[in-house]
């Protein structure tokens, strides 16, 4: 089994490099997944090459599948297919991960009516948007609900070392403090 991480365009690469670290140590194996064929530019500016793309991915070999947040994650709100993958991916009973403005994908996809979930918009901004469902929110640093985690993205150390422990890894959490 795989753990696929969703790159798109303005993904932030730091709220990644902890989890990285931990599949690495764990020897979990890693696909990274586009929304097409294209490289995609991170919004620190790291020029990546996903190894599939959503339609490519069997879904039926990720055990996980991770989330990253971005500074505007709005460019994704008409990605249709991408929530359709989401989905296919929750049904397959995998762990979906998600931090910082991702759990905005998470809501798009209709994931959240059924998971408590926390995300990094403040009450204000998850109003505005429009696709939370607030009875579910939990203002915390993370929220564990099923296989589903979610993070504010300042608490991404924390993140990475949940999931490695959702994954059941074998690493170790001390190496990051």
């Amino acid at each position: 089994m795989k753990t696929g991480i969703l790159l798109y365009h303005h993904f932030s690469e730091y709220e990644l490099s902890v989890t990285l670290s931990v599949l690495k140590q764990g020897n979990q194996e890693i696909e990274t997944i586009g929304l097409n064929e294209d490289q995609v530019v991170g919004e620190a500016g790291l020029i990546c090459v996903p190894t599939s793309t959503i339609k490519q991915v069997d879904v039926n070999e990720l055990n996980c599948l991770v989330l990253p947040g971005c500074d505007d994650i709005g460019h994704l709100k008409d990605e249709i297919q991408l929530f359709s993958f989401i989905r296919q991916v929750i049904e397959c009973n995998s762990i979906v991960a998600a931090i910082s403005s991702a759990p905005f994908l998470l809501a798009k996809a209709d994931a959240l009516h059924t998971h408590r979930y926390t995300v990094g918009f403040t009450r204000e901004q998850r109003d505005l948007i429009g696709v939370f469902d607030e009875a579910n929110y939990i203002d915390a640093p993370l929220v564990t609900d099923g296989k589903m985690l979610t993070a504010k993205g300042a608490y991404f150390i924390d993140f990475g070392i949940r999931l490695g422990k959702m994954l059941e890894l074998d690493f170790d959490s001390n190496w990051y403090r």
